[in-house]
């Protein structure tokens, strides 16, 4: 019995076997072209996909370095269902150029996986396939670190006193030989606004060429910096101590001379041009300048018989000082006056304000030169001149060539006590301008 129900089971699985048969490839073939349409195939393109390095030892085991001579970066053409692509990007595929499997004309083979198991190596396409590099000798080289600020200020009243990198005062750079050749500095360019307190600031070395332009990605990629001692700084990041030093403005400026005057000449005062400078330095360095400066030894006077006027660059006088210098910015030079007069002269200054003023015009607008005080000289046989004072002077000048437009130089006619006498002419600048033409320009700037 059992016999024949699996003779009967039998028939009924091989009857119309060829329908079967074609229903199952009918079916197939339905899933196929339903997954065809719904999930393709296609293709993507990655641009720029680094290149990574391995075995790089082998190159620096014999003294040399290399470099990538069309770029560190390839395209991938991956081709692939839909589904799978749309869930792709550059970071899940590896390159990499075994420099062991470099050949003799300096081709790499690059090596691609991705991490879609889903993606096999032959559906990646690379290009290029090889890398070329380029090999050159390494070699090491000592280089200064310039310490700069980024253009800004610190906080009102401090300037910058001191700024100290703490891995020492130089780098030494490892690389191509080609690249050290060019590099014309190592900058660390420390960032100062409203700084208003010493302070240590992280600093990464910035590398310039000699022409001043500075080292891109991919030159930095190719040298190593070092400290004086020789350990690589990581991310060429170096500490940069910063001490800050005050301003103290207003501060005199005495002029020393050296050397003799002509025989019967003495030396009758010293100005400056600017009377007070601005300068900055520690407190202990500030406080004992007590508001002045002494330039000893300034200016040389031997022989001179008449004023001299002399150029003096304080910044170099300055140099000699320890923690202190000029505010940035500043004028290095003043212009310093030694008044030299002969033995029985004396010259005083007499106020504009004290002079008679004749036949003043009236519709005309005068000015002065100078405008404040008019240097009388006189002279006596003895040294009586230095009891004469300005109230026993007195000034008048004549305006009455002012009544016509134009500048004139008017002498000043000046009386003197007994016993002394004019050792040198006296005259002022006078311009003389309409008041209307005055007025007019002065609308006009307002207009």
């Amino acid at each position: 019995m059992r016999h024949e129900q699996t003779g009967s089971l039998g028939r009924r699985l091989t009857r119309n076997l060829a329908l079967k048969v074609l229903s199952l490839a009918m079916a197939v073939l339905i899933w196929l072209l339903v997954t065809n349409v719904n999930n393709p195939y296609d293709s993507m393109l990655l641009k720029d996909v680094r290149v990574q390095f391995m075995n790089e030892d082998s190159v620096t085991d014999i003294d040399k370095v290399f470099y990538v001579v069309d770029g560190s970066t390839v395209t991938l053409k991956v081709t692939e269902r839909s589904s799978v692509l749309d869930r792709l990007s550059a970071s899940n595929f590896t390159v990499v150029a075994d420099m062991e499997a470099m050949t003799d004309m300096n081709a790499v083979p690059l090596h691609v996986t991705c991490d879609n198991a889903a993606v096999t190596w032959d559906e990646i396409e690379i290009y290029p396939s090889v890398m070329k590099v380029q090999l050159e000798q390494l070699t090491q080289q000592e280089f200064m670190i310039t310490v700069t600020t980024n253009g800004e200020r610190p906080a009102n009243g401090y300037e910058v006193g001191t700024m100290e990198v703490a891995q020492g005062r130089t780098v030494q750079v490892a690389g191509p030989e080609s690249l050290l050749n060019k590099i014309g500095k190592i900058s660390a360019e420390v960032a100062v606004t409203g700084l208003s307190m010493d302070q240590t600031r992280q600093v990464v070395l910035q590398v310039y060429d000699k022409n001043g332009t500075k080292f891109d990605e991919s030159q930095m990629e190719r040298i190593q910096i070092k400290d004086s001692s020789g350990v690589l700084i990581p991310g060429n990041e170096v500490s940069v101590k910063i001490k800050l030093w005050e301003v103290m403005n207003d501060i005199s400026v005495t002029v020393g001379t050296y050397g003799e005057p002509a025989e019967g000449y003495r030396i009758t005062g010293i100005s400056t041009v600017p009377v007070t400078v601005s300068l900055v330095g520690t407190q202990e360095a500030l406080a004992k300048l007590d508001g002045k400066i002494v330039l000893e030894d300034a200016v040389s006077v031997e022989g001179l018989s008449e004023t001299v006027t002399q150029e003096v660059d304080i910044s170099t006088l300055l140099a000699e000082e320890t923690d202190i210098r000029l505010i940035a910015d500043a004028e290095p030079t003043i212009s310093v006056t030694v008044q030299i007069e002969k033995t029985g002269d004396r010259t005083i200054s007499l106020p504009l304000s004290s002079l008679e003023l004749l036949n003043k015009p009236k519709g005309m607008t005068l000015t002065y030169s100078p405008a404040d005080v008019i240097p009388v000289r006189i002279h006596s046989e003895d040294e009586s001149v230095y009891s004469v004072s300005m109230e026993d002077i007195h000034g008048r000048i004549d305006l009455d060539v002012c009544k016509e437009e134009g500048s004139y130089e008017i002498p000043v006619e000046i009386e003197l006590p007994d016993g002394y006498e004019l050792a040198s002419d006296v005259t002022i600048v006078v311009t003389s301008v309409p008041e209307d033409v005055l007025l007019e320009n002065e609308v006009n700037t307002e207009d």
